[in-house]
């Protein structure tokens, strides 16, 4: 056991992890890919609604580990690396969202490695700060947590690409304990905030149906399906990964979007290709003034090339 960390702290911690999402059991997911797919995907940076600035920035600065790129009135910018991930607003007077509501489930942030992953999980448990979960899905390692306006937050590592199919070509996915312990040897340095390369990897919402949402982001953006479990799940992607979008019905079929502000995502900017902006342009499926869509739930985005 490296560190200073107590114990018995750990114990109860990897008892507390061990207790996994039990709503819902993955099985092996079958890639569909769409035919008039995007050549390229990826998740740029996103926009939260926070209640208060100050209270947030102390814990996106120093228990999670981003770096204070740019502050104004009422607005922050965040990032590692140099690279702008989060942007920060604050809206003193928006309520958490409510039950029944479509919205951010989490967004999850994407460290370049294991090593990485081991060093924020020590760092968690020197800070003590709250644990939500930690889970090893077969292609990643993943821990869970809250910011102080309760908006879900991932930090997870993947494995090995190679690692991720089954004899099939489907997509291996589970819901199994983090083993914590085993995490916890492959530190090599202790946390100093996100390194060079992180990015955010996928972002998980509340959806009031799974048909709708197949219709959006498979068969109008062009996003393949990956991972499918009914009418609870859809996960998305592009350019064979695992999941950039995931997409869930736990709120219940027929949440409804919210007709205020609220706390949670206000924009994610994501990137695509020329040609794929271009075409989804063409398809009137992107406003070409602004170069933005909202999907059926309530979920904006803006697209860049």
């Amino acid at each position: 056991m490296k560190g200073d960390i107590d114990r018995n702290l750990l114990l109860i911690y990897t008892y507390l992890l061990k207790v996994t999402d039990n709503r819902i059991t993955y099985k092996d997911g079958i890639v569909n890919m769409n035919q008039d797919k995007l050549e390229c995907f990826r998740i740029d940076h996103i926009e939260l609604i926070v209640r208060d600035l100050e209270r947030s920035l102390d814990f996106y600065l120093q228990i999670l580990g981003f770096a204070l790129m740019e502050k104004s009135d009422g607005k922050a910018i965040l990032g590692a690396g140099g690279r702008k991930l989060v942007e920060l607003t604050e809206y003193r007077s928006a309520p958490q969202p409510t039950r029944g509501m479509t919205g951010i489930y989490h967004f999850a942030i994407l460290v370049p490695g294991r090593e990485h992953l081991s060093a924020f999980l020590e760092h968690m448990l020197q800070v003590k700060y709250p644990l939500t979960g930690a889970s090893d899905h077969l292609f990643s390692e993943a821990v869970y947590l809250q910011d102080p306006d309760g908006i879900g937050i991932e930090v997870y590592a993947d494995r090995s690409s190679k690692s991720w199919y089954d004899s099939q070509g489907n997509i291996k996915v589970a819901t199994n304990p983090l083993d914590v312990e085993d995490l916890l040897t492959h530190g090599d340095h202790a946390w100093s905030g996100f390194p060079e390369g992180t990015i955010i990897g996928h972002l998980h919402f509340h959806v009031s149906d799974i048909p709708a949402a197949r219709h959006f982001y498979v068969e109008k953006l062009g996003l393949d399906s990956t991972i499918e479990f009914g009418e609870q799940v859809l996960f998305v992607s592009g350019e064979g990964y695992h999941h950039h979008i995931g997409l869930n019905t736990w709120q219940g079929t027929g949440a409804k979007v919210p007709d205020h502000v609220v706390v949670g995502l206000k924009k994610a900017s994501v990137q695509v290709s020329n040609t794929d902006l271009r075409n989804l342009i063409d398809k009137k499926i992107l406003d070409a003034g602004t170069l933005e869509v909202i999907d059926p739930f309530g979920i904006h985005y803006q697209f860049s090339s």
